[in-house]
């Protein structure tokens, strides 16, 4: 059988010879044109172009989920390192510092401090170190702290839940004596605090005794820590004190073993005792001892009416959050 080619004209035909129309459609098996590849097309566009959009879509979620994820753990690490607020809930520290003033704590001049939050709060032993910092404490710096008792201001022990803003009114190495209401620190001749809120101290101090017959106690928001009978210091008279330093040795004889003992305890882990006419660090005989912890004296500015070293003790400066440098009210306060 001999197959003859036909002509290609240009013009498809059907199976009956009728031309396919030229029109950009297909006959369907019934001469009709096939609209189902037209509608697939628009469908695949459709749907492309729906991906694209929810690929930009996504890309910009990404986007703007990394740069807000960025600033939170930005502004962490900036809250550990650098600074933190604070808002004062009493008047403490009037008239420097008034109820509702808020402020921003510096942290880089002491360096922020790296600890196991969980571990301290739980009671479980924990070690507290700082960042590198630009400078120290300062005698008169004004500072936010953690409180450093639990339940009893018989023992040292970082206070997760409670913090403090006062002044540091003498720091490591500094000897510290209360005269007749107002602080001094061996060697400086300077205030620290406010001198009229002290002299009202000493004066009303000053009057209660004179009215009172000697057969009354001393109230007890009169004395100052320790309150034991070997001292009777109160708010008026304390001291000589010295603010332990790392490095600093004591002689412990019975006047220190009762001032020191708790600092002792704390930094050793070891009860201390006066047995026999002798210290004893954890049931052994000591004769001195040498600090491994700075300490401050922290005290508010309105001295009539504040908690602080004067009852519950020294501060270790390992409790210390950071020195403040911006207070006040908001704007809209």
């Amino acid at each position: 059988m001999t197959y003859h080619e036909q002509p290609d004209d240009g013009e498809r035909k059907t199976e009956n010879g009728q031309p396919v129309p030229d029109n950009g459609q297909r006959a369907t098996d019934h001469g009709q044109p096939d609209n189902g590849k037209q509608e697939t097309d628009n469908g695949q566009r459709r749907t492309g172009n729906w991906k694209r959009i929810l690929s930009k879509a996504f890309d910009i979620f990404c986007t703007v989920f990394l740069w807000i994820f960025g600033l939170v753990v930005l502004y962490v690490l900036l809250l550990f390192t650098v600074f933190d607020t604070f808002h004062v809930p009493t008047e403490s520290m009037t008239p420097t510092l008034h109820p509702g003033d808020r402020g921003i704590i510096n942290k880089l001049k002491l360096g922020g401090r790296v600890f196991d939050p969980y571990a301290c709060a739980a009671g479980e032993p924990y070690e507290v170190k700082r960042m590198p910092g630009y400078g120290k404490l300062e005698s008169g710096d004004v500072i936010v702290f953690n409180a450093p008792f639990t339940d009893s201001w018989d023992s040292v022990a970082m206070n997760m839940r409670m913090y403090y803003c006062k002044r540091a009114v003498a720091v490591a190495g500094d000897t510290l004596e209360i005269r007749n209401g107002h602080y001094r620190v061996r060697g400086l001749d300077r205030e620290f605090g406010v001198k009229r809120e002290q002299e009202l101290v000493g004066r009303y101090i000053r009057d209660y005794i004179r009215e009172t017959p000697d057969s009354v106690p001393v109230p007890g928001w009169m004395l100052c820590n320790p309150q034991d009978s070997t001292f009777n210091w109160t708010l008026a008279d304390m001291g000589p004190m010295l603010i332990p330093g790392k490095g600093s040795q004591i002689k412990l004889d019975y006047h220190n073993t009762i001032l020191y003992r708790k600092y002792i305890a704390w930094e050793t882990g070891k009860p201390v005792e006066w047995r026999d006419s002798n210290a004893t660090i954890g049931g052994k005989t000591a004769k001195s001892y040498t600090f491994t912890e700075n300490y401050c004296f922290a005290a508010g500015d309105h001295a009539i009416d504040s908690q602080d070293s004067r009852y519950w003790g020294l501060l270790p400066e390992k409790f210390i959050v950071g020195v403040t440098t911006i207070f006040g009210r908001l704007p809209w306060e």
